[in-house]
């Protein structure tokens, strides 16, 4: 009898795979959280890396951030909108589009998960390997904390930084998320309108990024290389997995 239960349960979980991909979801999440922080830079690398990366932005004519906060400085409503979008909008449009893959493109979905999930472990062994404060702690060159200004929220308060690595600029994986979800609902989607949204979403990701001062430009280009090389591995994985396969279907159909 206990062998017919566990048997009915071991169907029930393999029959539902969108409860097996939320729990493995929420499993890389806490897995994920756990390992940012661990990975935490001491302060000092942080800073010197972030200054590193003016430097690098400003001999290759990629430093603009500050001249586009100070354009948006006066904008309360729009900072306040985008400060907001950056702290809640980035985990939920991830939920949303799993969803939306998984619920109407079954078979793309296990790629994609697999390519997502892969950048975002190569993201961790950066944060470990070049810790990077974001622009808004740069206040000595001109950055502006605009959360701190407009929402009087500091997210670097000592009661705060127990909950997130505040260390982790480089790479923006907003900004490589964003590329993501956008290039994979553009090229699965039919409709039109949910195209251009698409279109938009990293462009108006990376403004916000930008303009709040979350991060640099470079974070942003890195986010992106990042999800190209997870998807790139993982596409090559599948190849090779493939071709190994191809010999033992081979002999079965003979």
């Amino acid at each position: 009898m206990k062998d017919l239960r566990t048997e009915a349960l071991s169907f029930s979980f393999q029959k539902n795979k969108g409860l097996r991909e939320v729990l493995l979801f929420i499993g890389v999440a806490i897995f994920y959280k756990v390992s940012r922080f661990i990975a935490i830079g001491d302060e000092h690398t942080a800073f010197q890396n972030a200054y590193k990366v003016v430097s690098f932005e400003q001999m290759h004519s990629l430093f603009y951030e500050i001249t586009l906060q100070h354009i948006f400085s006066k904008a309360t409503l729009l900072l306040r909108f985008m400060n907001r979008f950056y702290l809640l909008v980035h985990v939920p449009s991830i939920i949303a589009f799993f969803f939306w893959l998984f619920r109407y493109h079954r078979e793309k979905y296990y790629f994609i998960r697999n390519g997502f999930l892969f950048a975002n472990f190569i993201t961790l062994f950066i944060f470990m390997w070049f810790p990077c404060a974001p622009p808004r702690m740069l206040h000595d060159i001109g950055f502006e904390d605009t959360l701190l200004q407009v929402s009087h929220l500091n997210l670097y308060s000592s009661s705060l930084t127990h909950y997130f690595n505040q260390y982790a600029a480089m790479p923006s994986m907003h900004f490589g998320t964003a590329l993501i979800i956008g290039i994979c609902v553009c090229m699965y989607t039919k409709k039109v309108l949910l195209k251009l949204l698409m279109v938009a979403y990293p462009v108006f990701v990376l403004f916000v990024i930008i303009v709040t001062g979350n991060h640099f430009f470079l974070d942003a280009i890195v986010g992106a290389s990042v999800s190209v090389v997870g998807f790139a591995v993982v596409y090559l994985f599948y190849k090779i997995k493939s071709k190994r396969l191809q010999p033992q279907v081979q002999e079965i159909k003979e």
